[in-house]
């Protein structure tokens, strides 16, 4: 048995510990995808849902001070956000010095198929309307910016964060920006990425390309400053600590060219949060994103769900923010 086995079957053995029962299991079966036992709440998939801004930033007032119950994918309490963090802090390294945590999640990726069907578990049929709502998105809260970029001749600049092999990069990101960067921690899928046209824009006529290939995880990527029109963050924070996403965000702020935004594209829990014992990450609901994007000291400007999706995957929501003034 490795350090990490033994670490999850600890961790199982802590949870098996509550005595809470729950009927509705969650078990994750892909790169930021899920099934479930019951049937989601159903969002419209003929219009983007939006949340009105003013309500986002009242929401993530009220949850400046919050306590987030979690349980495991075999339905187990965990107890509060705080406990549960700090259990994983407990946790150990590895004999190179890497959080169990994180080396788990690794791991677990490592052994994943470099394609769109690998990261996504299996769904790679969404992509397509996974990119549509991207774009939807993109241009009606950036739109006005690029379109005054490309008259003035500025190139605009986007970073793909947790990029996988490229697929939002390549279906979408590339589409609107003169050059992005990728950062990705899988050694592999950032290979396939480079090796891969369609993301690095090799034979577009328009001049967009893929410059930057980082591997790097994002708990230590430091942004360029300055350098990003939009930061692109998507199925990949769930295996971020709390505190270690908090900083990232504000290294993310910092990176950002002046009215620029940061995009946060994540899976919804119902409440509170959900652990994957598997792939070591979880599941954070609205409110605890809201929580988190608050204490990175942002600004929510937009939140809208993904439609289209099938109904045993999780709510998906987008997050538009900024760093307060």
């Amino acid at each position: 048995m490795n350090d990490n086995d033994r670490w999850a079957r600890e961790r199982a053995r802590e949870c098996a510990s509550g005595n809470e029962e729950t009927s509705e299991l969650e078990t994750t079966d892909g790169r930021g995808r899920a099934t479930r036992e019951r049937e989601r709440e159903r969002h419209s998939s003929e219009d983007v849902v939006r949340q009105p801004m003013a309500h986002a930033r009242k929401s993530s007032q009220k949850t400046s001070k919050a306590t987030f119950e979690g349980r495991d994918d075999l339905g187990r309490a965990l107890g509060s956000h705080d406990v549960f963090w700090a259990r994983v802090a407990r946790g150990g390294t590895t004999s190179e010095g890497k959080p169990l945590w994180y080396a788990r999640g690794i791991e677990y990726w490592d052994a994943v198929d470099a394609n769109v069907e690998g990261v996504l578990g299996g769904f790679g049929r969404v992509s397509d309307v996974d990119a549509r709502d991207n774009g939807a998105l993109l241009r009606a809260t950036y739109g006005e910016t690029l379109r005054a970029r490309a008259a003035s001749g500025e190139r605009a600049t986007a970073l793909d964060c947790g990029a996988g092999v490229g697929r939002v990069t390549s279906s979408f990101l590339i589409k609107y920006f003169d050059e992005v960067d990728l950062v990705e921690p899988v050694g592999h899928f950032l290979q396939a990425a480079r090796a891969d046209e369609n993301v690095t824009g090799a034979k577009r006529s328009d001049g967009h390309r893929a410059v930057g290939f980082f591997k790097v995880p994002l708990e230590e990527f430091v942004p360029e400053r300055a350098r990003y029109d939009a930061i692109w963050i998507q199925w990949c924070v769930g295996h971020l600590t709390d505190d270690d996403l908090v900083a990232f965000l504000k290294r993310c702020g910092e990176g950002l060219k002046p009215g620029g935004i940061i995009v946060l594209k994540e899976n919804n829990a119902k409440e509170g949060f959900i652990l994957d014992l598997e792939d070591s990450s979880i599941t954070r609901s609205h409110e605890y994103f809201l929580y988190i994007i608050n204490k990175a000291g942002m600004k929510v400007v937009e939140h809208r769900y993904q439609t289209g999706f099938p109904v045993e995957l999780y709510p998906v929501s987008m997050y538009v923010f900024q760093p307060r003034l």
